[in-house]
């Protein structure tokens, strides 16, 4: 799964890249959506390979080596969106993100080990079995699994209706006014401070438990958007993303900037939960329902936006923040882990 589905992320930029018009756009992004499939054994593998007895600070420890990047290259492609402009950078990153699909590949199919064996009655299961089967699986999940599922949804339907418009605004005399370098410079700012927290975070997911640092993450999470619909002065919004990178790094990360796996205590709580032969299963399910209740995101968004750019922001912050209740209310730590 891991070796097709990152190698459908070689091929879908090919589109991207000869594309003229937003309709040859579409093959490649339903490409990527596709490639995403490999993303819960992804996620199981690096759960299954992680030590038991320390797993918030083993999560912290592989998110932060896995994002040094992340905390140079928005001011990167900041610069050279400012020197060469949208069209030309963007392609020229396309390129570069082939290169990049096609090393993890290679690496990917000569040094991953298989971390889970299913048996020989699983290998013979139909795929309406295997539909039923996960299905059943997830409904006896404990309520934690059910309202992260729901936290997940918000948040994933809130980043597809707000985040491909944040630069938009980010940049527009109208509005903020940033260039291109000044949006950079903010998102590697707050990476820069965050990455090295992730780890930090990590130890204290497992020493105080889970849902603080998940609540600290996705309680924070609104004041992003928030803070470019409030404020135009770009020292402000320097001493703004300082405190983002702080908050996003001690929580260990929002959906939005964790990527797919979520922060360390997020993923470690859900290992925590679910037994190594179901988490394949829930893992996908909850990937699922949050991408299909979140398709329309970005068409709200883009509706929002065409109306009140300032708006959509609001409605995003207002949208994220109404998963704080769900994480107080009904995500809690395990006392034993299951493994």
């Amino acid at each position: 799964m891991i070796i097709y589905g990152t190698t459908l992320r070689i091929i879908a930029p090919f589109f991207l890249l000869f594309a003229r018009s937003w309709v040859w756009v579409i093959p490649g992004m339903v490409l990527n959506a596709v490639a995403s499939i490999y993303m819960p054994a992804f996620n199981a593998m690096i759960a299954e390979s992680l030590p038991v007895e320390n797993r918030g600070q083993a999560y912290g420890a592989y998110r932060m080596v896995t994002s040094i990047p992340s905390m140079f290259m928005p001011l990167v492609s900041g610069f050279y969106l400012d020197v060469m402009g949208v069209g030309p950078a963007v392609r020229y990153g396309l390129m570069m993100f082939i290169v990049a699909a096609g090393v993890a590949t290679m690496v990917r199919a000569k040094y991953l080990e298989e971390t889970f064996i299913p048996s020989k009655e699983d290998l013979k299961q139909s795929f309406k079995e295997i539909m039923s089967d996960m299905v059943s699986v997830f409904k006896a999940q404990p309520r934690t699994i059910w309202a992260m599922t729901a936290v997940g949804v918000i948040g994933s339907f809130a980043m597809r209706m707000t985040w491909s418009f944040l630069s938009i605004y980010a940049t527009d005399p109208n509005y903020v006014g940033l260039t291109y370098g000044q949006y950079g410079f903010l998102q590697s700012l707050s990476m820069f401070i965050a990455v090295p927290l992730y780890y930090i975070s990590g130890i204290i997911a497992d020493k105080y438990g889970r849902v603080p640092c998940i609540a600290l993450a996705r309680g924070l999470g609104p004041f992003d958007s928030f803070s470019l619909y409030g404020l135009r002065n770009y020292t402000h919004l320097i001493a703004a993303y300082g405190v983002i990178g702080v908050a996003q790094g001690l929580g260990g990360g929002r959906l939005r900037t964790g990527g797919n796996m979520g922060g360390p205590a997020w993923s470690a709580l859900i290992a925590d939960i679910v037994p190594p032969a179901e988490r394949g299963k829930v893992l996908g399910l909850m990937g699922t329902l949050a991408g299909l209740i979140s398709l329309p995101g970005g068409i709200v968004g883009g509706m929002i936006y065409d109306s009140n750019p300032s708006l959509l922001l609001l409605s995003g912050s207002i949208l994220e923040a109404m998963s704080i209740p769900i994480i107080l209310l009904f995500i809690r730590d395990v006392q034993e882990k299951k493994e």
